[in-house]
């Protein structure tokens, strides 16, 4: 179907390399508009279809975690053929914002864990899994978002992936609090996941001394 946000107006909060994301007004509810923007390098029968592709699979991803309990943005409307995802804006901080500026986020991190576990056990990984695609409205219930690396699968490699993402966002950005949050983390993933979070947390390390060696390689090289 042909959008009825074509010729949108909104006001542009976010250019990204593969989208850009606007406010609109959408029958009176304030929406984010999602658009795969077009890439002129590419083909346009091929860039076409990966938009269309791409849009229709972060879609689908998005009502599918919806539907293990997992928070995110309701979908209001998609249209594949222009790149399009409308959805519920999500008013609030980013849990990364939320622990750079000091505040007690830790209860987050075992929440964030816990979903996390829910997708995992649906065989749902989310593929961007870090502190700043989880939006935080209100104490005690963080949203998450942007699926679009999201994918079905059950995996250990992937799901290790996942995780392994986690760790090093907060490495990267709260490398002071790094032990605490994650603990917290893998507190709530175990409540859901059990004992297979041993196997889980296994692939991560493993993953972890791939990342060395890569590193001490390029190192030698260089």
């Amino acid at each position: 179907m042909k959008s009825i946000y074509l010729g949108f107006k909104g006001q542009m909060i976010k250019k990204g390399a593969e989208a850009e994301l606007y406010l609109i007004d959408f029958f009176g509810l304030p929406a984010i508009l999602k658009k795969r923007v077009p890439k002129p390098y590419r083909a346009k029968e091929l860039d076409d279809y990966i938009r269309r592709a791409r849009t229709s699979h972060e879609a689908t991803m998005m009502f599918h975690v919806r539907t293990c309990g997992v928070p995110v943005p309701a979908i209001y409307d998609v249209d594949p053929e222009e790149g399009i995802i409308i959805m519920e804006y999500i008013l609030g901080p980013t849990l990364k914002e939320l622990a750079l500026k000091g505040y007690e986020v830790a209860p987050l991190f075992r929440l964030v864990g816990l979903y996390v576990g829910k997708m995992h056990i649906n065989n749902i990984v989310h593929g961007d899994l870090t502190p700043a695609n989880i939006v935080v409205p209100e104490v005690e219930k963080p949203f998450f978002i942007d699926f679009g690396l999201a994918e079905r699968t059950g995996e250990l490699e992937a799901i290790g992936t996942d995780v392994h993402l986690m760790l090093r966002a907060l490495e990267s950005t709260h490398h002071n609090k790094v032990k605490e949050f994650f603990e917290e983390f893998l507190r709530g993933y175990r409540e859901v996941v059990g004992g297979k979070a041993d196997a889980v947390l296994k692939k991560v390390q493993e993953i972890r001394r791939r990342g060395r060696y890569v590193e001490e390689r390029r190192a030698k090289v260089y």
